[in-house]
């Protein structure tokens, strides 16, 4: 990770806690940081590239593939002022929920990679088709759970996304049917 970079990240995290996601401007990072707008665009092309970076480097943080489920709603508890900042601003939404999504499919693709041998034999479509299948049905509970301002509590919103992910033996039979 790149230092400089990941401090004009911060600050416009620091920023944010002061103001909506909207209201934040390359302008105000760069002045806290005392630095030049162009020193902002030699990392980033946008306030929202710089937002999506953050988002994902607080991810690659604290969710990790061997807990995967677990760790998305660790994350929310963790972060919960940034999650409700983020999800209370509309850009700020969109940008925070697609990078959730974007990370999530590219763990469980890894996960599925590394334990399914079957997984393998499938064309990309199909993998596409099979991880957003079970990202969708993963991120739904994390919005229900944000939305509800974290309730019910995360014990039944990761027992219902285990539910949804099945057993291994059932993912591997999903698989397989998509190998016929």
């Amino acid at each position: 990770m790149n230092k400089r970079k990941f401090e004009f990240a911060q600050e416009l995290n620091r920023q944010m806690q002061e103001k909506t996601f909207s209201k934040v401007s390359i302008s105000d990072i760069c002045q806290s940081l005392n630095c030049s707008r162009q020193s902002f665009y030699y990392y980033f092309d946008t306030i929202e590239e710089c937002l999506d970076y953050f988002i994902k480097e607080s991810f690659k943080n604290q969710i990790k593939e061997d807990y995967l489920i677990s760790d998305v709603f660790n994350y929310f508890d963790n972060n919960a002022d940034f999650v409700r900042l983020c999800d209370s601003d509309e850009g700020a939404k969109e940008i925070f929920w697609n990078g959730l999504s974007y990370y999530t499919k590219k763990l469980l693709d890894l996960i599925f990679n590394k334990n399914i041998v079957e997984y393998l034999a499938l064309y990309a479509e199909q993998k596409e088709a099979l991880v957003s299948f079970y990202v969708a049905g993963l991120l739904e509970e994390a919005k229900t759970y944000v939305k509800n301002g974290f309730l019910p509590n995360k014990e039944k919103c990761i027992s219902y996304c285990k539910a949804i992910m099945g057993s291994g033996e059932a993912t591997r039979e999903t698989i397989a049917r998509f190998n016929r």
